[in-house]
């Protein structure tokens, strides 16, 4: 995930964070506004380890996915719908219904046979 995601998701990722740190605590996480320095301090804070062991951490973190829950938030469809764009081919419209193309129920020919 992208800093700037996590940052702007925040509270949305408050549970996810509680789930990799038992140790915090919602309301502080929820104080911290998505601050990365913030974060890393406060959970060095409460799991006693050392604030680079604890960056690393949250590096690794943040290179998983977003969560579902997050991704399939309402407030995201129209970002998602204009993402998923790229995978529709070109004289298709990303809002159009497939069902308007007329070849959902036609098999695809065997590899190299028409």
């Amino acid at each position: 995930m992208d800093w700037k995601v996590i940052a702007k998701e925040w509270p949305a990722l408050v549970p996810a964070i509680m789930q990799r740190w038992p140790e915090a605590e919602e309301e502080d996480l929820l104080q911290l506004d998505g601050s990365r320095d913030a974060l890393t301090g406060y959970l060095a804070r409460v799991t006693g380890r050392s604030y680079d062991d604890v960056a690393d951490e949250v590096a690794e973190w943040r290179e998983g996915g977003i969560p579902a829950d997050i991704r399939m938030d309402e407030l995201n469809d129209n970002t998602n719908i204009m993402a998923s764009a790229r995978h529709v081919p070109e004289g298709e419209d990303v809002y159009d219904d497939d069902r308007n193309f007329g070849d959902d129920n036609e098999a695809e020919p065997p590899v190299g046979r028409t």
